[in-house]
């Protein structure tokens, strides 16, 4: 049978072009109340050349096209960073989205397939948004409830379209739902944070918004020295991150960053943010003007959710169990701050102790994302 109406792969290259890249996620998640919309002028920011990734990393956005409709988009390119650090060439597939055909997710991932080959790339990971600092995997469960911020959500067809496509499961990563407000540490979990505190001779202090570039420079050091090691982690060049930082800075609360010391030396941090998508899922259009705006400013104070993104020890110092002391003690002045619950993610599989700790916390494991692979 002849299909009148082909699905058509385009590159993405002129503005009209990229425009539809930017806006098909909002119409195709039209109703889905869960899915949170970004702000428009984020994703126009995340997908200018003057993006330090696409800079740094060749590149391509594709456009799958019906009767000349968007009906798809994905990205494909390289991350020298990580092929570099880990002496491997892979490739890299992300911001995959699609309408539910089979035939859409066919073209789309052969087309990011055909790209990568042209650099000799031995496999295609994915989704990665665009690398391990940001978003990454497709939620294989937990779906009736909106993700927390910096994370991800999608229809419940991705995995079995993607998989049929002949991708297999890489790795799965994990998000812990904390209830903060019932919160109570054992008297065993006090003395214990006590004992460590005093034998270590470990104070705790919050992060100063004035003297901002230097505080971003304690943690880019921790940061990378911490995860050097763990899956996936290349370092970040800190010109990526300290963008990554300053794109944050408007919504972060002090009160819930804490850096852990030793004789005045930062040895390790807690990094966790308000959850900002409890104001975004209301926000359908994902236009930031001219109502939208207002709604954050005045918003963000009303905020009782938390992601706690990620605790960085520095290697030197990981023997003494800072996280352990770390987590409790979030817990205890999220309680202060008025947040009600908070989410721990993402934790890797096969994190044993993060999993530990978790549970030590009474946290309930509630969404999977999942990384997936093809051998090219």
């Amino acid at each position: 049978m002849n299909n009148t109406n082909p699905i058509k792969i385009v590159e993405a290259k002129t503005s009209a072009q990229k425009k539809q890249f930017i806006h098909f996620p909002y119409r195709l998640y039209n109703g889905e109340k869960n899915w949170v919309p970004p702000l428009l002028i984020t994703q126009k920011k995340l997908f200018t050349e003057k993006n330090i990734f696409w800079r740094k990393n060749p590149h391509c956005f594709f456009l799958a096209l019906k009767n000349e409709k968007c009906v798809g988009r994905v990205a494909a390119f390289i991350n020298r960073q990580h092929n570099n650090w880990f002496k491997v060439n892979d490739g890299f597939f992300g911001f995959l989205e699609a309408e539910d055909d089979q035939n859409i997710f066919d073209k789309l991932l052969v087309a990011a397939e055909n790209f990568l080959n042209q650099f000799s790339c031995t496999q295609i990971i994915g989704p990665m948004n665009p690398d391990i600092h940001n978003e990454l995997g497709v939620l294989t469960d937990g779906f009736d409830s909106p993700p927390y911020f910096m994370l991800t959500h999608n229809h419940r067809y991705y995995e079995g379209r993607i998989k049929t496509c002949g991708y297999s499961k890489l790795k799965d990563f994990y998000s812990y739902l904390l209830p903060i407000s019932g919160y109570v540490p054992t008297p065993k979990m006090e003395r214990v944070s006590a004992a460590l505190r005093k034998r270590n001779n470990i104070t705790i202090r919050n992060p100063e918004i004035k003297n901002f570039k230097q505080e971003l420079a304690v943690l880019y050091e921790i940061y990378n020295d911490a995860f050097t090691g763990h899956w996936g982690f290349s370092p970040i060049n800190k010109d990526e991150f300290m963008e990554l930082a300053k794109d944050l800075r408007s919504i972060v609360d002090t009160r819930i960053i804490l850096i852990a010391e030793i004789k005045n030396e930062p040895v390790a941090f807690l990094l966790c943010l308000p959850n900002l998508n409890e104001l975004l899922v209301n926000m359908r259009s994902g236009k930031l003007f001219p109502f939208n705006f207002i709604k954050i400013l005045t918003g963000k104070k009303k905020i009782k959710s938390a992601r706690v993104i990620t605790v960085a020890v520095k290697k030197a110092y990981q023997h003494l169990g800072i996280g352990s002391l770390l987590y409790p003690e979030i817990m205890k002045r999220g309680i202060q701050c008025n947040y009600s619950t908070s989410e721990l993610s993402w934790v890797a599989e096969d994190n044993d102790v993060m999993k530990q700790i978790a549970a030590s916390l009474c946290a309930d494991r509630y969404k999977t994302y999942r990384l997936y692979v093809r051998q090219l």
